[in-house]
């Protein structure tokens, strides 16, 4: 019968073409969920009456349910696919999204972007191990900068188009349709993704689901994982703490901007970082080192983050710069998971990336949670707002993490691109 032939093979470009509107929707859909609370953190410190430290705890539960969810996350891509993965999961970030918009507490609205972070958990590592099995090893920083790169429009959208939405229809309701379009996208990524490309041999595995749960105490044993963990953790932290959480607070709190221009001056940054990660992907072929890519990036961004921490300007063009300049150089994963990949085998990618997620996500939750601390050691005006001097502290507490990271990292091998040529 018809119905049984099986379908004729694609070819890996087209099969690449097939997933990417799906998988690069999803990306950008995790981003936005994550980034969307520093457009409305005023309006719900506001609308709720809270402190700088109860404010970060908000978000901080994203990264926390991203950070509990990553050693799984490495199991289930491992053992079940990407596809199976990525779709079971993402349909939490979607229930997620609607719980934090019918939500009338701050317990409500915690649980709410803990679950948004637990379904995104395996968003990012799921395309990378797909990216690892479907493209050249000396191409994995290319193809994880594109992806990247697409999944940074979901922090546009959280920017202006997010802020005009709010204004026009409230958070709430802008939040319930996201949520609700995000279970159709899960259901999708089940319809369009493969695992593998069907011309490649599949690795023969005699790991029991158990042995593969074991398996993850055998990557966590690698000290190498800890000196990539270390640099993800602090420099994705930083970004995502100021991106995600303080940029909304610092432009109303110390230059007095209203939603809309806030949003304006985000997606100014946001669109930044963009453009820096496309252009961070090829670097580590065009000087043939990952490692000397990833310190040079660490250190113009610390060097941009402590121009932020001693910046006493009150104009809006010099912050806007100056917080562009910190994203320019912020988008560091694509060279950093590239290394990895090229220190550790296929069969446990999976487990790898996961592993050093885990940390990262680990040192976001504890940076704005810290940072919320910081903000909390000074004392607020009658509005709520935090004076100028509690970011520039929290700036400069920043980039002493960022230094002792990069020294952490250093002690890690570098793998040239030039040696990965044409290897699948």
């Amino acid at each position: 019968m018809q119905s049984e032939t099986p379908p004729a093979p694609y070819s890996r470009r087209a099969a690449i073409i097939r997933m990417a509107p799906i998988l690069g929707l999803t990306f950008i859909l995790a981003h936005f969920l994550r980034s969307a609370p520093a457009v409305i953190a005023p309006n719900l410190r506001t609308e709720l009456g809270l402190t700088p430290g109860e404010l970060s705890s908000l978000p901080a539960a994203i990264f926390l349910g991203a950070a509990l969810m990553q050693l799984p996350v490495g199991v289930f891509l491992d053992r079940f696919g990407p596809r199976r993965t990525m779709a079971a999961l993402f349909s939490l970030a979607a229930l997620g999204a609607i719980v934090f918009a019918v939500a009338q507490g701050v317990v409500v609205l915690a649980v709410g972007l803990f679950l948004i972070g637990c379904g995104a958990a395996p968003v990012f590592m799921g395309v990378i191990v797909l990216l690892s099995r479907w493209i050249a090893r000396d191409r994995l920083a290319t193809g994880t900068a594109i992806s990247i790169s697409v999944g940074g429009a979901g922090m546009l959208l959280s920017a202006s188009p997010f802020a005009a939405a709010v204004e026009l229809y409230g958070w709430r309701a802008s939040l319930l349709v996201v949520g609700v379009f995000s279970f159709a996208v899960a259901a999708a990524l089940l319809v369009m993704v493969r695992d593998r490309p069907e011309d490649a041999p599949h690795p023969a595995s005699t790991e029991t689901l158990l042995e593969t749960i074991f398996g993850v105490r055998h990557v966590l044993r690698d000290t190498r994982i800890y000196s990539f963990a270390a640099v993800t953790a602090v420099s994705v932290g930083a970004l995502v703490t100021i991106r995600n959480l303080w940029i909304g607070p610092y432009l109303n709190d110390v230059f007095d901007l209203d939603l809309i221009a806030r949003g304006n001056v985000i997606f100014v940054v946001s669109l930044t970082w963009i453009i820096a990660a496309v252009l961070y992907g090829p670097l580590d072929r065009k000087f043939d080192t990952r490692r000397g890519v990833v310190t040079c990036g660490m250190l113009a961004f610390t060097a941009m983050t402590g121009a932020l921490a001693i910046n006493s300007s009150n104009s809006v063009l010099v912050v806007t710069i100056l917080l562009s300049g910190f994203a320019l150089f912020a988008p560091m994963a694509s060279p950093i998971f590239a290394h990895a990949r090229s220190l550790f085998p296929d069969t446990h990618s999976g487990r790898v990336f996961t592993a050093i997620n885990v940390c990262t996500w680990s040192g976001v939750f504890l940076m704005q949670m810290g940072t919320g601390a910081i903000l909390d050691a000074f004392p607020v005006d009658e509005l709520g707002r935090s004076p100028a001097i509690a970011y520039r502290t929290m700036f400069g507490v920043l980039v002493i993490a960022l230094l002792l990271a990069l020294m952490i990292y250093r002690r890690v091998e570098d793998v040239r691109p030039s040696t990965e040529r044409d290897h699948p």
